[in-house]
């Protein structure tokens, strides 16, 4: 296993050295995978198994197989939330406004983003969901997130700002960004509800003691990189992986729903256990 810090380009170096070695798989998170392509079809071309996981190389053929959490289906769940959490609201005639705070530009945020943007398309309450600009890319930064959050809050007309009623994002870090400005700020009367994905217990304990506004916030399981792993040996073994003959099919880890309503029952959970015994 090989850390590359943040840069694509360094991804490329080290799995050119990979190469050398004569491995017999190789399990790969591509960073952007259009910069990764060319890297991941040398991968190919030498006939040896790839797994990429987490993130996809869009339209790449080739690979043993390709594993990740279900982000067109976190999208999806997200989506269904909000027709369930403004019900009231979209029934009685109410635009429902609000804010995007993407993790960067890789098949993830986009398919989350999508995910969701379908199910609102798809119901009857589709033109009453306002963005009211392109979404930020923080590129997964707290850092950057509290920086957008406050130039939009330093610039956007107050009355927006008053009406304001959701703020999307793709990430536990984005909000624990977005709330060091939001918390307490009580410009944001009509501020309601914040969407995420992690189930990070340092997240969660905020919204303890935060009842306005209110968090969903999705998890899948962490084992995800052992499962990619597990794959990859079994790419390089010939041998099945979850009953499945390995043929470059895309595997998805489930998702949980998580908010003030279901938060208990996830802390006592075994993922929740499974969760923080890796990282300690």
């Amino acid at each position: 296993m090989m850390g590359v810090g943040g840069e694509a380009a360094k991804q490329i170096e080290q799995l050119d050295e990979v190469l050398a070695w004569g491995p017999d798989a190789i399990v790969l998170w591509p960073l952007e995978g259009d910069q990764l392509r060319n890297a991941a079809q040398r991968v190919v071309d030498e006939k040896i198994p790839l797994v990429i996981y987490d993130r996809l190389i869009e339209n790449f053929k080739g690979m043993a197989g390709e594993i990740m959490g279900d982000n067109e289906g976190i999208g999806n769940m997200m989506g269904e939330y909000l027709l369930k959490f403004f019900a009231e609201d979209l029934k009685a005639g109410k635009e429902i406004t609000y804010l995007l705070f993407i993790g960067d530009s890789s098949t993830v945020s986009k398919q989350r983003t999508q995910g969701m943007t379908d199910v609102l398309a798809a119901s009857e309450y589709k033109d009453q969901f306002k963005l009211l600009q392109d979404g930020f890319q923080t590129d997964w930064s707290n850092a950057k997130s509290k920086e957008f959050m406050e130039n939009w809050l330093n610039t956007a007309d107050p009355a927006v700002v008053s009406e304001l009623d959701l703020i999307v994002t793709h990430d536990d870090e984005i909000i624990d960004g977005i709330m060091t400005v939001i918390r307490d700020d009580e410009a944001l009367k009509d501020l309601r509800l914040l969407t995420s994905v992690g189930g990070r217990r340092e997240t969660l304990a905020t919204f303890d003691v935060v009842t306005k506004p209110e968090l969903v916030t999705y998890f899948f399981s962490p084992s995800m990189i052992r499962e990619a792993i597990r794959l990859g040996v079994a790419a390089a073994k010939g041998e099945q992986y979850a009953g499945q003959a390995i043929e470059g099919q895309l595997f998805l880890i489930p998702t949980i729903e998580i908010d003030k309503t279901t938060v208990e029952a996830y802390r006592t959970s075994q993922d929740y256990i499974d969760r923080y015994s890796i990282a300690n």
